[in-house]
């Protein structure tokens, strides 16, 4: 920056990292126009997530304050809502602007006013600067909560588009390779993902699925994978590297993730795992669930099917399975949209912009 000096931007995310939020890291790295300084209460997978200004953020108030003063901190951006609240009655201390992020869980679809948390989101939302959403669906949402839509700005989170290369697939009905790439979690599906497989397996006996990731589900998903009989076709894989990710991408021929809504509200914004499927050029088979329909256009880039409905699921990817020309299509569709919509350093730009606005404004 031709020694400009580069105001200060406190990224506060209270446990730095977890393995699913690589949006989160690209997004970090990927601001120029500012210095950001990560604050967290723990530290995790440091070697997966490097990065230079990693600092302690302590539980008191008057402390963080003090911290943020000392090191003229101009803008708090808090990752998820539980950040926001926390960070609130800094904000006011300093009298500097604060953006928060909200990605799924920390916006319940249920509202209970004798949780602590939710009735401190309503002061959130009168004290907070600005507000961002990566679905529509997620802004509705939000809306409902009680904060005013003009602080609220959506912000699809991006993917590095040269990590996730583009790559034509065979032309073939045979040996079929289905992959699904998420948390264990409830709200993923995967339990109606693998008795659709079960259905798909009696008619493509050669197809295979493989998952990735890991969880609190996966000790139910390995007994539900042998009771159906499937231990040979259904591969876990587990957490693996980054780098591998983009390997078994484009070793497979179907991304499916068929998410849902837990009975606690829980649910998606828009799965970054859908979105590097598409740039690898995957058709995609997944559910009509939270931003999803925002990113994946039924017919077009891939079939979305209700949610827990494991007939329309499994239908669907045999619909794949047969129609080679069809899954070729569709994946070309799919990265040209993730290309235009989804590019994490022009999404970061407009973050940038937001960061700009907020501190001329003071």
């Amino acid at each position: 920056m031709g020694g400009t000096i580069l105001k200060k931007i406190a990224f506060v995310r209270l446990r730095y990292l977890p393995p699913s939020e690589t949006f989160i890291y690209e997004e970090l790295k990927n601001i120029k126009r500012f210095k950001a300084i990560v604050y967290t209460h723990r530290k995790i997978n440091i070697k997966r997530f490097p990065f230079p200004r990693i600092k302690h953020l302590p539980s008191r108030t008057s402390k963080i304050a003090r911290k943020f003063r000392r090191k003229k901190i101009r803008l708090i951006h808090a990752r998820f809502g539980n950040a926001g609240v926390k960070l609130m009655s800094v904000k006011k201390r300093l009298h500097i602007p604060m953006v928060t992020s909200f990605h799924g869980f920390d916006l319940p679809s249920k509202r209970n006013s004798r949780k602590p948390y939710h009735r401190k989101l309503r002061v959130l939302f009168k004290v907070g600067n600005k507000f961002t959403v990566p679905s529509r669906q997620m802004k509705r949402q939000l809306i409902r909560w009680g904060c005013p839509a003009r602080k609220i700005k959506i912000m699809y989170s991006g993917i590095n588009l040269q990590k996730f290369s583009y790559k034509r697939r065979e032309n073939k009905t045979n040996h079929i390779s289905l992959i699904s790439v998420g948390r264990l979690h409830r709200k993923k599906g995967l339990n109606y993902l693998i008795k659709a497989f079960k259905k798909v397996h009696d008619q493509h006996p050669s197809s295979r699925l493989v998952i990735v990731g890991d969880g609190d589900q996966r000790r139910m998903l390995k007994r539900l994978i042998a009771s159906l009989k499937l231990k040979k076709s259904v591969k876990l894989k587990g957490l693996i590297a980054h780098g591998q990710l983009t390997e078994l991408l484009h070793r497979a021929d179907i991304f499916c993730l068929p998410s849902i809504t837990t009975k606690d509200g829980n649910h998606e914004g828009i799965p970054n795992s859908i979105k590097e499927a598409m740039a690898t050029g995957l058709p995609v088979v997944s559910t009509k669930h939270g931003g999803i329909p925002e990113l994946v256009t039924n017919g077009r880039d891939g079939l979305l099917v209700p949610e827990r409905n494991v007939k329309s699921l499994a239908n669907k990817i045999k619909q794949l399975i047969k129609n080679p020309a069809l899954r070729l299509q569709m994946g070309i569709n799919g990265r040209e949209r993730v290309v235009r919509h989804f590019n994490s350093a022009k999404q970061v730009r407009k973050l940038e912009g937001i960061y700009q606005k907020l501190i001329k404004k003071g």
